[in-house]
Parts: structure tokens; C-alpha cells; sequence
């Protein structure tokens, strides 16, 4: 075989370090290949089987669309969001076991809130499967009695099949964390003021700019939240202790191996060789334990913001942004994408944490270097708006729980509310037991 091999390469054009590393090569391809190519269709044989399970698992789901309406006279702060981002934790299965998961497919259910700015109006849109609608409008109703929740058409099904096209544009980017997930964002309670006059709501204007929109432009902002377990918990009060300068038994690395205990340390063996053995010298512990009663006063607010973030219930969240406008706007079009930009940035800080765009989604140009640069361009818009349609999630999602997104997602106080938002324009009531009944 070695021979055959070498009589391929014996012609004088190539080099004989090349030919003799490429016989090399085969030689031993020939000799593991029985051992390697299983490994390799096994790995892609994994692959296929969990897609295939999550393709059949989403597809038997039956999806709604409900469009959610607020009253005019609607006061509550986002508080009100937040538990009824708490009851959309309520399908967390706490962990599929092994057959259940990679046998029937079961995952963890998810929900989609969606604002969608288009035609000079403001829509908010909740998209869940078709077993969670009466849990969902009960929460929506118990902090809400007078908001009108409706089953509407799919406004996706009125978009091309494809974007962009030759008529229309489109721009976007999804959100990750610039640091681990423990870390909290700016939270609507630093918003507050007890006067209502200067109490600040951070998304007025954000629905304001999105009232605003005109013709063919819209905008779109979808929130898909998995629920999540207690792993990021873990990750914060690690992330705690560490900066309070604390060890715990979890954080301490151990070792993979037995200790045997030999009587003489590798350091003492190597040193007999010039030395003459002798008692073992007492070395000196530093005493650090005064080190946990100094901690600066950024530390101590860090640590508290963390403590309060792993209190409350977590979400493995895609936050995307998609603006779309026709083609003949240019770059005033593609600019609209900052509205997304402008809306998050008030929910970073510099000492915890931030959103971010994510590079690997983002449209921007500046995301997408060298070779055929216009063609990957057109792609990851292409790719991004399949991503929104199929309510693709982020491989990087960030963990937001229940207050975080109430900060974001949430419906707008009637002292800031722009009269352009989507509302109901009167109350429902039921008639009084008392009211005579004509028979004609």
C-alpha cells in the first residue's frame, strides 16, 4: 500500500518534503480511518437526530397571536409586567430527563412579546402556544381587569416571503450581555419617583419615535423568554463570594486525581539532591481574612445588585430588533435601526452590566469584513429576517429575570402614553341583574 501510495506523488514537479508528508498522511489515514470516520458520522448523526426532534417538537406546536390593548386610564408602573412575566415561568419542567429529551423531543416552552411600530400606530402582540393562552390572559387580566386581549391575524403572513427584495430594506441586530449573566442591567425602580409628575417611564419615547413611523416603514421588537433553572443562581452567588473574597467548597478547584500522601513533597525530593535532609520548615500563612471586611463602596452595590438579580425568576431571552423601509430612503431607513440602539442604551451601566449588539447578527457593515462584503450583507439580512419569522433563539441569550424584562417590555403609563399607541377606546361592562327584559 505504502508504494502505491508513493508511486502517486514520484512525478518531478512536486517537492520531496511535500510528497514524503503527504505519503505520511495517507499511510496512517489508511491504518485509523475504520476507527475515525465512525466517530465523525456518529457526531453528524447527533446532530441531525436533534434537529430533527426540535423541527417536530416547533411544528406541533399551535401557535396564537393575541394582540393586547390597554385602557386609556392605565396607572401602574411596570410592577404590573412583572408578574405577569412570572406567571409565564409557571411551564418550567425543571429539567427533561434523558429519554425524554433526546427520545420525544420535549423542550422548554417559550413565549414571544412583540412591539410592532408601523402605519402610525403602536401594537403590542403576545405569541405563545395555544395551552397557555387562558393562563396568560388571566395573568394579563389580573393586573390589568380593563385591557382587551383579542386572537388577530398573523402580521407576519402579510410580509414577503423573502427580505430583502427589490422594493424593500431591512436592518436589525439581536442583544447579548457584555458581561456574565449574574450581572443586572438598570431596572425601571431607578426610574421611579414617588410624585407621579416626575415619575420617568422608560419606554414613552421609545413608542412615541415608533408612533411616528409613516408608509412602508416598520419597526419590530420580539422578546423570546425560555425559562431557565438555578444554574445562573449558582453562577451569581459564586461570582458573590468571590467579590466578597470568600471560598466556599464549590469554588474551590480539586484535583481529578488521588493525593497519596508519600511523606516528602516533589519540591523536597528535588532539593535533597544538593541539600542534606532535614525537619521540615514552618512557613508562614498569610492571614487574610481581614481581607472580606474591605470592599469598596462599587463592590458593595455590585453584590447587592447581583443578590437581587438571582432572587427573582430567570430567562434565557433573544431580544431583536428588525426595522424595515423601502429601498428609495437610503441611509435615513437604515438609521431607523437606532431607535433600537437609543432604547436599550438607558438600561446599561458602566460598573454591572450591559446590552450590546451581537456581531455575529447584527446587519451593520461594520460587522462584515472582507471578500464579497455586499453579498454576506444582503445574506444576514436575509438571515436575520428568517431568524424573527421563525422565532429563532439567540445562541447566546442572555438571562434576564422578571424585573429586567418588565423593564423593557411593558405597557406605557397613561401620564407619558403617546396618543397615537393602539388602545381601547371604551370600558366593558356587564348589565345590572336587575334590568327588565322586553319579550317582544
Amino acid at each position: 500500500m505504502a508504494h502505491f501510495i508513493s508511486s502517486l506523488f514520484s512525478f518531478p514537479a512536486m517537492p520531496s518534503v511535500l510528497a514524503g508528508i503527504l505519503i505520511d498522511i495517507l499511510v496512517v489515514w489508511n491504518h485509523v480511518w475504520w476507527i475515525v470516520m465512525p466517530v465523525i458520522a456518529a457526531i453528524f448523526f447527533w446532530g441531525a437526530w436533534e434537529y430533527y426532534l426540535h423541527v417536530r417538537w416547533f411544528e406541533g406546536i399551535k401557535w396564537k397571536l393575541l394582540e393586547i390593548k390597554i385602557p386609556k386610564n392605565v396607572l401602574k408602573t411596570p410592577k404590573a409586567m412583572e408578574q405577569i412575566f412570572a406567571a409565564a415561568h409557571a411551564p418550567y419542567s425543571y429539567g427533561f430527563r434523558f429519554f425524554d429529551k433526546y427520545w420525544k423531543g420535549l423542550h422548554e416552552d417559550f413565549f414571544s412579546f412583540e412591539l410592532v411600530g408601523r402605519a402610525g400606530e403602536t401594537h403590542f402582540y403576545l405569541r405563545l402556544n395555544e395551552k397557555f393562552r387562558n393562563m396568560m390572559e388571566s395573568a394579563i387580566y389580573g393586573q390589568y381587569p380593563e385591557a382587551e386581549i383579542t386572537e388577530v391575524d398573523d402580521y407576519l403572513k402579510q410580509m414577503p416571503a423573502v427580505l430583502p427584495n427589490k422594493e424593500l430594506d431591512l436592518a436589525g441586530f439581536e442583544e447579548v450581555y457584555a458581561k456574565p449573566n449574574p450581572y443586572p442591567i438598570r431596572t425601571y425602580p431607578m426610574f421611579e419617583d414617588p410624585t407621579e409628575e416626575r415619575r420617568i417611564d422608560p419606554i414613552a419615547s421609545f413608542v412615541e419615535a415608533l408612533s411616528k413611523l409613516r408608509g412602508d416603514q416598520q419597526f419590530w421588537l420580539q422578546l423570546i423568554i425560555q425559562p431557565t433553572g438555578e444554574d445562573f443562581v449558582k453562577e451569581g452567588q459564586a461570582l458573590v463570594q468571590k467579590l466578597l473574597h470568600l471560598e466556599s467548597e464549590d469554588t474551590k478547584k480539586k484535583s481529578r486525581f488521588p493525593k497519596f500522601d508519600l511523606g516528602i513533597t516533589a519540591h523536597e525530593a528535588a532539593r535533597a539532591l544538593f541539600e542534606h535532609p532535614g525537619p521540615p520548615k514552618e512557613e508562614k500563612k498569610k492571614d487574610q481574612s481581614w481581607a472580606r471586611f474591605i470592599i469598596s463602596p462599587g463592590e458593595k452595590e455590585i453584590t447587592e445588585g447581583i443578590s437581587k438579580k438571582i432572587a427573582k425568576f430567570g430567562f434565557e431571552t433573544t431580544l431583536r430588533f428588525v426595522t424595515i423601509y423601502p429601498r428609495s430612503e437610503g441611509k435615513a431607513g437604515e438609521n431607523a435601526v437606532m431607535l433600537g440602539h437609543g432604547y436599550i442604551r438607558q438600561f446599561n451601566t458602566q460598573d454591572m452590566n450591559a446590552l450590546r449588539p451581537d456581531r455575529e447578527t447584527t446587519s451593520a457593515s461594520y460587522a462584515v469584513r472582507g471578500l464579497f462584503k455586499k453579498t454576506r450583507l444582503r445574506w444576514r439580512k436575509r438571515i436575520l429576517y428568517e431568524r424573527y419569522r421563525h422565532l429563532t433563539q439567540n445562541h447566546h441569550k442572555p438571562i434576564l429575570n422578571i424585573e429586567e424584562l418588565a423593564t423593557i417590555f411593558h405597557f406605557p403609563i397613561m401620564t407619558v402614553a403617546t396618543s397615537e399607541l393602539e388602545k381601547v377606546e371604551s370600558r366593558k361592562g356587564t348589565p345590572p341583574a336587575a334590568l327588565p327584559i322586553v319579550e317582544d
